[in-house]
């Protein structure tokens, strides 16, 4: 008996049970096996078992490299995987294939990523089978992309935001910049579409914070501090519908405030499927002493078009100290709607993962990290990557 003649839905449980690595290699044993694994129901299945799977759903972290002047940027990557076998160690693993990419943007909630170079290349791939596509190189110098899915179309999309100065401006304290926005579907376009914004706000790119975007469901989020019709800061969520291209903005509680948002201990998140603000505030105590954190996560309540705001005070002592005296944090959630902390404190790589329904802390050191010097928040950043094996096109 050939596997071809066994029920699909039975070959569709066995397969979806193997990595994405060996999917790929199976697509390579005959058109039979490479049409249903490429098959978006097939993926969808694969995907959603990954996420249940804490060897094939994680975390990749890039850390740039300090050069001499003038000399190329560089950075590298790890993947992290939380082993059942291995309780309080996270063991990080080299990307090599990535590190020709040097500037980690943002990341889908399939997994993908979004790497684009100084000169305005930009690629789009598939962290688990290394599949990438490069998209045409954009002729701007500042500019960001954000990664989303159209479930009807069945293609990825990426949408570009870039900025430059506006010789027309009267306004030279803030905002003396014009923007434009640009979309390319992978696999139908071959340039980018310039579309408009034709409301209040502007979807503005945040080119130095992979915790300012986050997709979810069809629609890519952003917090933007810009209003067309004023000067001053009014933080606000942008939406972007990826199907239909279309913007609409969630006003944020008035708690949130220009001091309050503090782009280094915060983060735009999906956690349990809504869009979430999660803030940790670091506070010294009076008189002395080590100092003690807090963190408020803030969720949007879409059907009742409301904010949700809880406060997580149970961050054990010692833990919060390294929070507190962090050269960096940065933020990410799993599927069991946690949230996930990344700390390098004294050279060293921690893990914090709180579970916002118990409020029960957990800790893990990294380890696999070569030792690079890491002087500043914005040479690290943390996105979510599942094992799967969606086609880019």
């Amino acid at each position: 008996m050939s596997a071809s003649t066994l029920p699909q839905e039975i070959l569709m449980e066995i397969l979806s049970k193997l990595p994405a690595k060996t999917l790929v290699r199976f697509r390579c044993v005959s058109k039979f096996f490479c049409a249903l694994i490429v098959d978006h129901g097939f993926g969808v299945v694969h995907r959603s078992l990954s996420l249940t799977l804490p060897s094939r759903a994680g975390f990749l972290i890039s850390i740039e490299l300090r050069t001499p002047p003038f000399a190329p940027l560089r950075r590298v990557y790890y993947t992290l995987n939380f082993s059942p076998h291995r309780r309080g160690t996270v063991q990080a693993n080299r990307v090599g294939y990535l590190d020709a990419a040097p500037f980690l943007i943002s990341s889908s909630s399939d997994g993908l990523i979004c790497v684009s170079k100084p000169k305005g290349d930009v690629a789009v791939c598939n962290v688990s089978t290394g599949q990438r596509i490069f998209l045409p190189r954009i002729q701007y110098k500042d500019y960001a992309p954000y990664l989303g899915y159209d479930s009807q179309s069945k293609r990825y999309k990426v949408l570009m935001a870039t900025k430059m100065i506006d010789p027309e401006s009267n306004n030279y304290l803030y905002n003396n910049y014009k923007y434009k926005l640009w979309v390319f579907t992978v696999g139908v376009d071959r340039s980018w579409r310039e579309i408009n914004n034709c409301g209040s706000y502007i979807f503005h790119p945040s080119f130095y914070n992979s915790n300012t975007c986050v997709y979810i469901d069809g629609v890519i989020y952003s917090h933007n501090s810009l209003n067309k019709h004023s000067m001053f800061h009014k933080f606000h969520i942008e939406t972007f519908e990826v199907g239909c291209e279309s913007f609409s903005a969630i006003t944020l509680p008035d708690e949130i405030s220009e001091k309050y948002l503090d782009f280094e201990n915060s983060a735009l998140l999906e956690v349990g499927g809504r869009v979430a603000m999660v803030f940790v505030h670091l506070h010294p105590i009076l008189g002395g002493g080590e100092g003690v954190c807090y963190m408020d996560v803030w969720t949007w309540e879409k059907s009742e078009k409301c904010w949700e705001k809880n406060t997580i005070t149970t961050i054990p002592l010692e833990w919060s100290r390294i929070i507190y005296y962090a050269k960096c944090l940065r933020f990410a959630s799993n599927h069991d709607g946690e949230i996930v902390l990344l700390c390098i404190y004294v050279k060293q790589l921690f893990i914090f993962v709180c579970n916002l329904k118990s409020e029960v802390w957990k800790k893990f050191d990294v380890s696999g990290v070569d030792d690079f010097p890491i002087f500043s928040y914005w040479e690290v950043t943390l996105n979510n990557i599942v094992d799967h094996v969606f086609p880019l096109e």
